[in-house]
């Protein structure tokens, strides 16, 4: 018996439990004394994690003006050298984005773009990893103090990821 009760525990160590969905705020807050780092979203990995990361992050939030003159405004951006967001929709009311977000089931038709902006509550958006593999957001909070130097941003959204590089959802 003792045998069997080993085995179990030491095949449930095995497997490492991927968290595929969930929801996280992130914001533009610098740390550290230099180099200074910031935390962004690791989808591989399900959690922030600094921006001084090997592998690094797939998103980040930042505030800024996007055009000369133009006003600061919060955006995605990611570290790859392909456009990596894909706006699917912007919603009236967060019931709205919420349904149009749990429909969602394939990836299909997107338009990606380099920066996701302009970024604001009740979107659906679809990241494009620099490992060809996808996740979807809704943003539920967007926050900007154009005001506070540096500029401050943060973007609390709820998010689904497909590992398998496939480009449908659960």
């Amino acid at each position: 018996m003792p045998a069997l009760a080993l085995m179990l525990i030491l095949s449930g160590c095995e497997g490492k439990e991927t968290t595929t969905s969930g929801t996280v705020t992130l914001n533009n807050e610098l740390y550290g004394s230099g180099p200074y780092y910031a935390l962004g979203f690791s989808f591989d990995q399900g959690k922030a994690v600094s921006t001084l990361s090997t592998p690094e992050p797939d998103i980040t939030i930042q505030a800024g003006a996007l055009s000369q003159g133009g006003a600061v405004e919060p955006f995605m951006s990611a570290n790859t050298f392909e456009p990596s967001f894909g706006m699917v929709g912007e919603y009236s009311s967060e019931s709205a984005a919420r349904d149009a977000f749990n429909n969602m089931r394939s990836v299909s038709g997107i338009s990606y773009i380099e920066i996701g902006a302009p970024l604001k509550a009740n979107q659906v958006w679809v990241i494009r990893t620099e490992g060809k593999k996808y996740a979807k957001i809704r943003t539920v909070e967007v926050t900007i103090d154009a005001q506070s130097s540096p500029p401050f941003a943060l973007c609390r959204f709820e998010w689904v990821y497909q590992p398998d590089g496939s480009a449908t959802f659960p």
